[in-house]
Formats: structure tokens, C-alpha cells, sequence
């Protein structure tokens, strides 16, 4: 039976260039699919960070009277990862290469996220 959660990221991880990995997972980081499954201890880690992130930073724009954060970008020195949430308690993370500007993944990303929500 095929899992349309895996297909969706590994999909992504595929078909667009520079991204090294994605993780599907709840705002606490735990694993709903994972790809490559070689990444997924740092996958979890990330996404356990990023959906602290998302909670915090979304609480704060609705302390400020402005619509929650839907997506999140960090440059690092190793690359970059782009936290797109997915309903209202899931997310998917996106390890992007240095070479790779984040913003040539949101759109890859942001399909990936219709169709993890329209399988939820």
C-alpha cells in the first residue's frame, strides 16, 4: 500500500534541486515520514526546533494582532532549512544545500504541503 506522506517528500527531495532531505512531522518533531531515512535523527532535530520556532513565532504575531507564521526560513553556514507548516499541527522541514537559494524550494514545498493537507 502506497504512504502518500513518504511519497510527497521524497517526491520533493527528487524533483528539486539542492534539497537534501525532508521530514513530515508533528510540531514536537515526531516522525510521520522521513527521506532519506540515512538523515533522519537530524531531520527530527531540526523539525523538534523548528516547530518550537513556529509556535513561538506565531504566538507573538497573534499578541500583535497579525495572521500566524506559516513559513519560517534559517540561513546557516551549512546550508538552510525552510519550516512550512502543515494544517495546524504538523510541518514539514526542507534541508536546502548552501548553494541553494531557500526561496527556489518554497514553491516545491508549498505543493508538497497541499498535498500532505489534503491527505491529512
Amino acid at each position: 500500500m502506497p504512504d502518500v506522506f513518504t511519497d510527497a517528500i521524497s517526491k520533493l527531495v527528487a524533483d528539486c534541486p539542492g534539497v537534501s532531505g525532508a521530514a513530515f512531522t508533528d510540531l514536537d518533531g515526531e516522525e510521520i515520514a522521513i527521506h532519506p531515512k540515512a538523515r533522519r535523527e537530524e531531520l527530527r532535530l531540526c523539525a523538534a526546533y523548528g516547530g518550537i520556532a513556529l509556535r513561538r513565532l506565531n504566538a507573538a504575531e497573534e499578541r500583535a494582532g497579525r495572521r500566524g507564521v506559516r513559513t519560517l526560513v534559517l540561513h546557516g553556514s551549512e546550508g538552510s532549512l525552510v519550516t512550512l507548516k502543515v494544517g495546524d499541527e504538523y510541518q514539514l522541514v526542507v534541508s536546502v544545500s548552501p548553494e541553494t537559494a531557500p526561496a527556489r524550494v518554497v514553491t516545491a514545498a508549498r505543493a508538497a504541503v497541499e498535498t500532505l493537507e489534503e491527505n491529512l
